[in-house]
């Protein structure tokens, strides 16, 4: 489910500054100086877990629709993948 993010999904991780991705179904991509980052594997796995209970077209639907209303930051999908770096 975690692979190393390589090619074009590195590139666009590292362009827009953010370390890994979740991409249902394909799985979660991270560049590989984080990958024992156990805070960032939290927060995508919680990704994973909302796209797994909404299903991968009402995830990514909500996650555009949410970010296009309430911002990255605060975007709820993000906010709650944010708390679960804490569990």
């Amino acid at each position: 489910m975690i692979s190393i993010a390589r090619g074009p999904i590195r590139w666009l991780l590292r362009l827009r500054g953010f370390a890994g991705v979740t991409l249902p179904p394909f799985g979660i991509f991270i560049i590989e100086e984080r990958l024992q980052d156990e805070r960032l594997i939290k927060h995508e796995k919680e990704h994973w877990r909302q796209a797994q209970e909404l299903g991968t077209i009402k995830f990514y639907a909500r996650y555009l629709w949410y970010s296009l209303r309430y911002g990255y930051w605060n975007n709820p999908l993000e906010v709650q993948a944010r708390k679960a770096e804490d569990v």
